[in-house]
């Protein structure tokens, strides 16, 4: 093949090259900078500046944490099923109870279904809905036809009445008593063994009779306000957050990654990604897309500009955005380039011996 072919063939091919560049067959992680500008009108393309930031911001930032819990039903009363210990003393100066050979009476029993319990020397006794204190009362008022002065002690070994369930990702879950008044969530989440979930990014739902309200871990942490104080019946489920952001094009770690914190602005998000490509991205066209509102929404940051990554700090990212960074026209330039240069070498090896031109 002569020298003449060779450059023949390879302005040939530096043409059809040419004409591969102007082409979307180049290959890539996702749309050029001018396709998304051109736009087929199913999105709206807004540039992010200092000046829009905030309210795009504010619009766009999920709401704060919300719902409220009804009213619970009140705590510390007996109810079926509770296991009771019950002591009775009748004070003498013998020293002597109501049996000759003990000094008191103890039983234990579980109020039954029907709300009541059996005690010695009295007879069935209503528990369910009363105190301890009460039904210590009760009990004496009834003995003091047989013991006047006896006295009474009623204690709750098994309290399931006045208890909460939890339920889930935590150490131990269970049943928990809950204190009138000083038994919060995090109180008994302690009790259950902690959450499991890293970071404080467990979901932690609350649920009173047929309302249920959630919060994050790290909400109820931060902000004693938001941390509700329990009532029996209460049930309690601990799930991890499975929440995502997802990344393509010219960043330095692309996926999808776990949204595990309460908010993340861009400039958070893009240092998780380890930044841009330095030999690929192209700082002018970064990209924020979001489905939602009205119509799917491209957001385009350019961090060419000395300023934003300020507007970078006030951009939150949602779950289930995607981070998109596009290659750089000197990037698809080169990849053209390794394009012309493969076939060209190809274009211009020589033919094997006895070959046919």
């Amino acid at each position: 093949m002569s020298l003449r072919s060779v450059r023949l063939g390879s302005v040939s091919l530096l043409a059809a090259g040419l004409a591969l560049a102007g082409c979307s067959s180049i290959p890539g992680s996702g749309p050029r900078t001018a396709d998304i500008e051109q736009g087929d009108g199913s999105y709206a393309l807004i540039d992010l500046n200092a000046i829009n930031v905030r309210s795009i911001a504010a619009a766009a930032a999920p709401p704060g944490p919300a719902g409220v819990l009804p009213p619970g039903r009140a705590n510390g009363l007996i109810g079926a099923g509770d296991l009771l210990k019950i002591a009775i003393w009748e004070p003498n100066p013998a020293g002597t109870s109501l049996t000759a050979d003990k000094t008191g009476i103890e039983v234990t029993t579980r109020v039954g279904i029907d709300g009541t319990i059996g005690v010695p020397y009295v007879g069935r006794v209503h528990a369910a809905g009363n105190t301890p204190a009460r039904m210590e009362q009760t009990i004496e008022g009834r003995l003091a036809s047989v013991s006047p002065g006896a006295q009474v002690a009623v204690l709750v070994t098994e309290d399931l009445t006045n208890a909460v369930i939890v339920q889930g990702d935590v150490g131990r879950p269970g049943r928990y008593p809950v204190v009138p008044g000083s038994s919060g969530v995090m109180d008994i989440l302690a009790m259950a063994g902690g959450v499991h979930t890293s970071n404080r990014q467990g979901l932690v739902r609350i649920t009173r009779g047929d309302r249920t309200v959630t919060r994050t871990l790290s909400q109820l942490a931060g902000d004693r306000t938001l941390e509700a104080d329990l009532t029996p019946g209460d049930r309690i489920l601990v799930t991890p957050r499975d929440a995502s952001y997802y990344a393509f094009g010219a960043v330095n770690r692309p996926g999808e990654q776990p949204f595990d914190a309460d908010s993340l602005n861009l400039s958070n998000v893009l240092a998780r990604l380890a930044g841009l490509s330095d030999d690929r991205a192209d700082p002018a066209a970064v990209f924020v897309y979001r489905q939602g509102g009205a119509a799917p929404t491209i957001y385009r940051l350019n961090m060419r500009d000395p300023g934003g990554f300020f507007v970078a700090q006030s951009f939150p990212v949602l779950p289930n955005d995607t981070i998109y960074v596009s290659n750089s026209p000197v990037a698809e330039a080169a990849k053209v380039f390794q394009l012309l240069v493969g076939a060209t070498f190809v274009g211009a090896m020589p033919r094997s011996v006895g070959a046919p031109y």
